[in-house]
């Protein structure tokens, strides 16, 4: 049997780096003497992104999403595998490890259309909180980025959602997923709950978080990415302590959530990003434009069209390019955080085609 290797579009992207290193280097030696030191080393930089990128795809490849310790394993051994994979320690299944200042989510959900940028899901709470099952939608393929593909049935997802899942997830920071056949839950309140998301606790909050779990906790998906199918049965369980809906919402309402270990599958080498806490709450195309550019190894010219089937953006083509260039100016703000601001970007002359340079690769 052969080795394995890279997709062709990891291939494709290495070698568009390469080029660009090239011309890149090309120009330094026509470039100002002051100025020809900072493009020299801006081409060694793209040439080590080619580099890890590359490394990374073949790691992926051959490593298995959850890194097997043994039983007696010690806990240092646990948070050095925990840096880079989901980790399991005799029957204790881990998430990867992140700062507590930051979010995590698998690369599937931040580089598709499950958290789309669309609007209009949130204006449908009312008839989702009265149960309306008119809203389900089964087996639907959801645009996604190169080497993967992701079905899903459930109450179809927002940015709002996302955020309200990495929440879920962090409090599995430091403790491990329930087991599927267990019970065991995390408690918690609505109050502690939005106060943890960054956010004031209101009543419209209360039921704008409830409304997002309950999508969240119909959500089923199978994903297929570097070749490995993934089944998610069910991305969270979730009960409300008053059990039927009331009008008199109050911040100790009781939470129970559970996540299981198969969302494990979806945290593998390279497989999963961290993104810091601010740039999380983003909303709209900027917050998902921020979360898909934060888990990206270093610049590559993509589609635009590309880009507009994979946010899930819902108006026309030619509104999204206005929006596209909104959001990249949005995330220019110098109070960005680092992982998701924009140092630049260019456009091709036929529009057709967009070039991202983050802060954090110009450093």
């Amino acid at each position: 049997m052969g080795k394995l290797r890279p997709s062709g579009n990891t291939e494709q992207k290495v070698a568009e780096l390469r080029q660009l290193a090239g011309l890149t280097a090309e120009a330094a030696l026509t470039a100002a003497p002051e100025r020809r030191v900072t493009v020299f080393d801006a081409a060694e930089r793209l040439d080590r992104f080619a580099d890890g990128l590359e490394r990374r795809a073949k790691e992926a490849l051959t490593a298995p999403a959850v890194f097997e310790l043994p039983s007696n394993a010690t806990s240092e051994e646990v948070q050095h595998a925990r840096r880079r994979q989901a980790t399991r320690r005799g029957p204790d299944v881990y998430l990867p490890s992140w700062s507590a200042m930051a979010r995590a989510l698998p690369n599937a959900f931040l580089r598709s259309a499950l958290f789309s940028a669309s609007r209009s899901v949130q204006a449908d709470n009312v008839r989702l909180l009265a149960g309306d099952a008119t809203l389900l939608v089964a087996g639907k393929e959801i645009a996604t980025f190169r080497n993967m593909t992701l079905t899903f049935s459930g109450y179809e997802l927002c940015q709002f959602d996302r955020v309200v899942y990495a929440n879920c997830l962090d409090y599995y920071r430091e403790s491990p997923l329930c087991p599927e056949e267990s019970s065991r839950h995390v408690k918690t309140t609505f109050y502690e709950f939005a106060r943890r998301m960054g956010n004031e606790y209101s009543v419209k909050a209360h039921h704008a978080i409830r409304a997002s779990l309950l999508r969240l906790s119909f959500a089923q998906m199978r994903v297929r990415y570097n070749r490995m199918n993934i089944e998610v049965p069910k991305l969270l369980s979730v009960t409300f302590e008053d059990g039927e809906m009331v009008n008199d919402f109050k911040g100790s309402d009781a939470l129970l959530l559970r996540v299981t270990t198969s969302v494990a599958e979806l945290f593998g080498p390279g497989a999963w990003t961290a993104v810091e806490h601010d740039a999380v709450r983003y909303d709209g195309l900027t917050g998902w434009l921020g979360s898909f550019y934060a888990g990206h190894a270093g610049p590559a010219w993509l589609p635009v069209e590309t880009l507009y089937r994979i946010s899930g953006y819902e108006s026309h083509m030619r509104n999204f390019r206005t929006s596209l260039i909104r959001a990249l100016e949005n995330l220019k703000d110098p109070k960005t955080p680092k992982c998701s601001r924009v140092a630049t970007y260019r456009v091709s002359e036929d529009g057709s085609r967009i070039f991202v340079v983050r802060s954090e690769w110009g450093d």
